[in-house]
């Protein structure tokens, strides 16, 4: 290795510093957002539920923190197995599952697949720090929203109303 030139772990340590960095200032822009940027949410007969499976408790964290400001109604799992296990388990479906893409157990494609089996309505939508893993030609999962960490507030929020609007059979939408 050349001097001044980053080994791959030193880089992946800087991309992992800067998407903490990211998401932290996202948390304090959630207190900065106005409140028109919730209206979607707000203005539905009955918030959305949206099943949020991340592993990572800081990321966890504040997607949670955003989505329940915007008037969301969550669930949330660490792992495929536990989010399957609430999809069972909920008196209510589910409009949207959120999930990362790699995961302990069954990485988040596997779970989308039993997902669509228990909440065939929902919408899901896919979320990854790592490029390749939203590469088309890994994502064989038809009309699958994907969503490329770390993300802003803006970004994040954008992206579940466009998932959430995508299925006709999301309550509060027109078909």
């Amino acid at each position: 290795m050349r001097r001044g030139t980053p080994s791959k772990k030193m880089a992946a340590d800087l991309l992992t510093e800067e998407a903490v960095k990211t998401m932290m200032e996202a948390a304090v822009l959630v207190e900065a957002i106005p409140a028109t940027a919730f209206i979607a949410a707000d203005l539905r007969d009955r918030p959305e539920m949206i099943l949020l499976v991340e592993d990572e408790a800081f990321v966890r964290k504040v997607t949670a923190e955003v989505l329940e400001a915007a008037g969301y109604r969550l669930v949330i799992a660490q792992s495929g197995a536990e989010a399957l296990n609430a999809c069972r388990q909920s008196a209510r479906p589910f409009d949207l599952l959120l999930t990362d893409v790699i995961l302990p157990g069954m990485n988040g494609r596997e779970l989308a697949d039993e997902f669509e089996g228990l909440c065939p309505h929902a919408g899901i939508l896919l979320m990854s720090g790592y490029d390749g893993q939203l590469a088309g030609r890994q994502m064989p999962l038809y009309n699958t929203a994907c969503l490329a960490k770390p993300f802003s507030v803006s970004e994040l929020l954008g992206k579940v109303r466009e998932a959430l609007d995508a299925n006709p059979l999301t309550p509060g939408t027109v078909a």
